[in-house]
C-alpha cells in the first residue's frame, strides 16, 4: 500500500508522534494525516475519530493489536 496504517505524519513508523498529529488534526484543526486521511484510520471503520487515537495508544503502550491493514 502506499500509506501505512497508523502512521500519521508519514515518516513510516507508528509512534506517539503520530498520536499527537491525530489530535492535532481533530481538536485543533492540525494538518491532515501525510499521505492520506485513511493513514489515521486505524480501526478502518471509514471515519477518524476518537477510537483511532485510543486504538493507537493501546496498539503503543499496552500491546495492543496493529492498526487495520489498508
Amino acid at each position: 500500500p502506499w500509506y501505512l496504517s497508523g502512521d500519521v505524519n508519514g515518516d513510516w513508523n507508528v509512534n506517539v508522534g503520530d498520536i499527537v498529529h491525530l489530535i492535532n488534526f481533530m481538536f485543533k484543526y492540525g494538518p491532515d494525516p501525510v499521505p492520506a486521511l485513511q493513514a489515521g484510520d486505524v480501526t478502518c471503520n471509514g471515519i477518524v475519530d476518537i477510537g483511532d487515537v485510543v486504538y493507537l495508544i493501546n496498539y503503543l503502550f499496552k500491546s495492543g493489536p496493529s492498526p487495520c491493514e489498508p
